[in-house]
C-alpha cells in the first residue's frame, strides 16, 4: 500500500534475468523508472528514493517478521 499503482504481470522488457528464471522460479522484479533512465545525466527524484525505500523495508519486514 505504498502506491496507488497497480502491479503488472509480465515477463517482456528489459534485460533482467527475470525472463529467464520465470520459468524456474516466482519472479518479483520493481524499481525506479523515469525519462532519464539510461540515458546520460541519468537522474531520479529523492522522493522515488524515499518511496522505494520504504517499498523494500515492507517486503523486508513481511518476509521476516
Amino acid at each position: 500500500a505504498e502506491t496507488d499503482v497497480t502491479p503488472e504481470m509480465s515477463t517482456t522488457g528489459g534485460t533482467s534475468d527475470a525472463r529467464f528464471l520465470h520459468a524456474l522460479c516466482p519472479v518479483v522484479e520493481f524499481g525506479l523508472t523515469n525519462a532519464t533512465m539510461h540515458k546520460l545525466d541519468e537522474a531520479v527524484a529523492v522522493a522515488d528514493l524515499q518511496r522505494l525505500t520504504a517499498i523494500y523495508q515492507g517486503i523486508l519486514i513481511r518476509a521476516f517478521a
